[in-house]
């Protein structure tokens, strides 16, 4: 008699215990995916600056981290040489056109013959195209920035001998920037289903800021990774070279039927047959399941064996039995942190 008793209250306690278990449900998969990868703020212009004509280097007017508006000097030539040559073509210029108007009241009293009048304005013609290519020149002695930005680097310094299109400094515009990441050669195949680019900064507290694509690099590095650049569609003022960013680039998946999703963490495997447990009347049955891939967020796809209706447990899984009750464990909030209150 006693050992039946104790053999009952055996049993009766095994079937009080409850276990304690995490839930989640399925979710539906869109037919757009997002995924995220790290960028880089770069600015879109690097400008490289340097005289149209060569020269001595008279002097460097800027030095690196400078900011210069449009049209500030950068630097500047000897002007001797040039300068000569200019007041050489000048005079010669002053010369042959009084020499041209004297021999054209000739001709108009037809004193000299046509063709003599007709070469020196040809002559006096050609002239003043070299006297205004050394204008030119002069002015190529002064180097001025084409746009406002920061200086970069100085190459050269006072005295030294550059040729013409020598880089002399290096300029940053900074009024336009560009985004720079590399995608994974798996996407780069699928380039024909991107949909829509953005970007966010913690600066921004989770604002997007809608992007262009530039274009994509037709050559991978020796990762596979092909560099991707984009440029703001709206206003830039808070991105800076030198940011990083979080690149997200909306992806159209070809989905053909309704699919569900759920975490790795809630199936588990018996005789190479996948299962998780679902929850009925705060008991457990054990369901099969079919799986047929990974969602982009690393969740399984689910073919069969789930609908969006069940609850499914995903944490206390390997410690349940079937029809085992179970009871739920709340997830704390995301305002009590530590779970505190």
């Amino acid at each position: 008699m006693i050992l039946l008793l104790g053999c009952k209250q055996e049993k009766s306690e095994r079937k009080a215990i409850v276990k304690n278990v995490k839930i989640t449900s399925p979710l539906l998969m869109s037919h757009v995916s997002v995924r995220t990868f790290p960028g880089f703020v770069k600015v879109a212009d690097e400008i490289n600056l340097g005289f149209k004509t060569a020269g001595q280097i008279h002097r460097v007017f800027v030095k690196e981290g400078d900011y210069v508006h449009e049209g500030d000097i950068i630097a500047e030539l000897d002007k001797k040489d040039y300068r000569l040559q200019l007041e050489a073509t000048q005079i010669q210029y002053n010369q042959l056109k009084e020499e041209v108007e004297r021999l054209k009241e000739l001709f108009n009293r037809k004193n000299i013959p046509a063709n003599d009048y007709e070469k020196a304005v040809a002559g006096l013609s050609a002239l003043g195209v070299k006297l205004q290519a050394d204008r030119n020149t002069m002015e190529y002695t002064v180097l001025r920035s084409p746009v406002s930005g920061y200086i970069q680097s100085v190459h050269f310094a006072k005295s030294e001998m550059v040729n013409a299109g020598t880089t002399i400094v290096t300029l940053l515009d900074v009024s336009t920037v560009k985004i720079e990441m590399e995608l994974p050669a798996s996407l780069y195949m699928r380039q024909d289903d991107f949909i829509e680019y953005s970007c966010k900064t913690s600066l921004l507290k989770g604002e997007e800021i809608q992007l262009k694509m530039l274009g994509i690099n037709q050559k991978s590095n020796s990762s596979q990774l092909y560099k991707m650049n984009f440029i703001p569609q709206t206003s830039q003022a808070i991105l800076k070279p030198g940011m990083n960013v979080e690149v997200l680039i909306k992806i159209k998946e070809n989905i053909t039927h309704t699919l569900l999703s759920l975490p790795t963490e809630t199936v588990f495997k018996e005789k190479d047959k996948t299962y998780v447990w679902v929850i009925k009347n705060n008991t457990v049955e054990k369901r099969k399941v079919e799986i047929g891939g990974i969602a982009p967020n690393g969740d399984l796809i689910f073919l069969s064996g789930v609908t969006e209706d069940d609850i499914v447990v995903k944490a206390g899984v390997h410690a349940l039995q079937e029809n085992d009750s179970i009871h739920i464990i709340d997830e704390p909030s995301k305002t009590n942190v530590g779970g505190l209150l």
